[in-house]
């Protein structure tokens, strides 16, 4: 009796374990259904669907009407195409206002920091100014930092060219109009400060010494999301001693690495940041 009764424990807990995994299974082939879904591609028929997912018919109907209940897809009775549902413009709102930058973007700034013992500062953009919104600062005594909430112009230094890089021309001459020189090497000609953010679309990162600071050199790097303009950047900066040729030209690629990792997290499309792909920018930086 005691190995009947063992015996039937045993398949209990079978039964169980194999309940869990097709549930997961199941929740993983709905996820990858919503996440066929994208800024190009942001409604589709059934078929679509089952073909993007390689999924069988009768599984991706299943799955899509699960969906579809729960809120997280709704269909156009007139087109019978599907789009993301307002189970997920909540999430995606409630994401938003609870930090998913700060999130997504602190273990990258880690990294750098812990390969490079270097500042890592993410800056947003707000009206005319960048405002850091998040620091990792470096163990040297000898380092550059920033308080939270600090806000600088967007025309001196690398950060700031990495927004005006992509802004409309006409918003570049009024932000410049306020040029004024903060540093020995502050920029003040114009189509200079152009010419060097537009390298930002050619290269994906600028290179700056002591424009904003005396005495402080810095890297930075865009961030983008599915609006295909620059959410943040991140900047790596320390005092210009440090930032020797050898040193900027290993920090470039894993700058942009991980700016492109971050932009894809945030619903960037790749094909779209060919210009954060780490190469070509070896032994150039110094040059800028």
């Amino acid at each position: 009796m005691r190995e009947l009764h063992e015996r039937g424990d045993e398949i209990g807990m079978e039964e169980k374990r194999k309940i869990k995994e097709d549930g997961a299974s199941a929740l993983k082939k709905g996820l990858a259904v919503l996440s066929s879904f994208s800024w190009t591609k942001n409604a589709m028929t059934l078929s679509e669907i089952a073909r993007d997912r390689d999924l069988p018919l009768p599984t991706a109907a299943r799955l899509i009407k699960a969906l579809e209940t729960e809120g997280f897809l709704e269909r156009d009775t007139k087109t019978k195409r599907y789009h993301l549902g307002f189970k997920c413009s909540l999430l995606g709102a409630i994401a938003k206002k609870t930090g998913v930058l700060r999130m997504i973007a602190t273990p990258y700034m880690e990294e750098l920091r812990s390969m490079f013992n270097e500042t890592v500062n993410l800056y947003l953009r707000e009206g005319d100014l960048r405002i850091c919104y998040e620091q990792i600062e470096s163990s040297f005594n000898l380092k550059r930092s920033a308080k939270l909430g600090d806000r600088f112009p967007l025309w001196a230094g690398a950060a700031g060219r990495c927004f005006l890089a992509f802004m409309k021309k006409e918003e570049i001459d009024r932000i410049l109009e306020n040029i004024e020189p903060l540093t020995a090497n502050t920029i003040l000609d114009k189509d200079m400060v152009n010419q060097k953010s537009l390298e930002v679309k050619k290269r994906g990162y600028s290179f700056s010494v002591s424009e904003r600071e005396e005495g402080v050199s810095s890297v930075a790097a865009p961030i983008f999301d599915t609006s295909l303009q620059p959410v943040a950047c991140l900047s790596v900066s320390g005092p210009t001693s440090r930032f020797s040729e050898k040193m900027i030209d290993a920090l470039i690629p894993q700058l942009k690495q991980r700016c492109l990792l971050i932009s894809l997290k945030l619903g960037a499309e790749r094909k779209n940041l060919t210009f954060l792909e780490a190469e070509n920018q070896v032994g150039s930086s110094l040059s800028e």
